[in-house]
């Protein structure tokens, strides 16, 4: 195992200190005590500010990919339609997702290096397929892109779509989440990327209208949303939940929301995020988005050097006391990224990755 002295690997980050007393403590059975219960409601309240939601946040065991599964399943039955607009690899995943619990997927696709744009051919698609659920990544993590989803938001009202999800893991913290405003009724999260915990919860807010479908589809496997609903007044939790990750979420939630505060936190994220981006430039390194793409505040994608396979070139890092991380799909091989997230997002630690690269270019 290798403990990075310059972590920039874009999730699981390194872990927020304020973290560790709770995930170190002894706690209580947590299905039988109601003070479980009682901070389980407080972190989903704090966690809709993050979200910008007044819906219902619940909070599952698992790292993101979770309520990715949790939300499809729960939403959609065999035979009925999901429309993945998509900008890379985890936006293609939801219509995958669809097409293997028999329903049918489609993809509006845009080039990885791309965000939304020219939103025609969504609403074509939208006029001709009439989806039940439209869904859209937030942040892609492996291209390093934010989408704008105000206009996104506007056609799923437009065309009354019952259901619009929002994956939002590697933005929650980051950048604004502005769910309520983007018609969002499902706004998925993780706890492994800006919030800087262990990948072992996931949480998703659900809308009333979302959760009367939820309650049609009735879907019963592990990852259902279905018995989470008012669980803080039902007390009938369907596992054992983690009060320990729940309590380190609360006091990271408690550092953003109170300690460094949200506005400053978004500020910092943008500010490291393009420090990094200008001083890869300088040092001759060519990002992976486009120039008119809106590039993410929380993660960088690059070209790798022309001639330089991946593995050499995370060896070269690595043997400078840095993490970093590969891309997937077909950008694989020919992308490395950059994690400015979390615990991350500073400027000491991005001076020191970018004096490393400059040393390896």
């Amino acid at each position: 195992m290798k403990n990075y002295r310059i972590p920039m690997i874009p999730g699981p980050t390194r872990l927020n200190p304020v973290s560790f007393k709770a995930l170190t403590s002894d706690f209580g059975a947590s299905y039988q005590e109601e003070e479980f219960y009682e901070l389980y409601g407080a972190v989903g309240r704090k966690l809709a500010r993050l979200m910008g939601t007044e819906n219902e946040v619940i909070l599952q065991p698992g790292e993101g990919m979770a309520v990715l599964w949790g939300a499809v399943k729960s939403t959609l039955k065999p035979g009925e339609t999901l429309l993945a607009v998509s900008t890379g690899l985890f936006g293609e995943g939801f219509a995958d997702m669809a097409k293997g619990i028999g329903a049918r997927g489609e993809t509006v696709a845009y080039d990885y290096d791309e965000t939304i744009h020219d939103l025609d051919r969504v609403e074509d698609a939208i006029k001709r397929f009439r989806p039940k659920v439209l869904t859209v990544v937030h942040c892609e993590t492996p291209s390093g892109t934010l989408n704008p989803l105000d206009e996104l938001g506007a056609l799923k009202k437009r065309y009354d779509i019952p259901v619009m999800i929002v994956d939002a893991v590697s933005s929650i913290s980051c950048a604004p989440v502005r769910g309520d405003d983007w018609n969002a009724d499902i706004v998925l999260g993780g706890t492994q990327k800006g919030l800087s915990l262990p990948p072992s919860q996931a949480f998703a807010s659900v809308s009333d209208a979302a959760w009367e479908i939820i309650r049609e589809v009735n879907y019963v496997g592990y990852e259902a949303f279905a018995p989470y609903r008012d669980l803080p007044r039902t007390k009938a939790h369907p596992n054992t939940a983690d009060w320990n990750q729940t309590a380190a979420l609360n006091d990271v939630l408690d550092d953003i929301l109170d300690g460094e505060g949200l506005e400053a936190v978004f500020a910092r994220h943008e500010s490291v995020a393009a420090f990094v981006r200008s001083g890869l430039v300088e040092a001759g390194y060519r990002l992976f988005p486009k120039p008119d793409a809106v590039p993410s505040p929380s993660v960088t994608a690059v070209y790798l050097p022309e001639g330089r396979t991946y593995d050499a070139f995370s060896q070269a890092v690595g043997a400078h006391g840095m993490g970093i991380a590969g891309s997937f799909g077909k950008i694989a091989g020919k992308v490395f990224r950059l994690g400015h997230m979390g615990t991350q997002a500073t400027r000491e630690n991005a001076e020191a990755a970018l004096e490393v690269l400059w040393a390896v270019r």
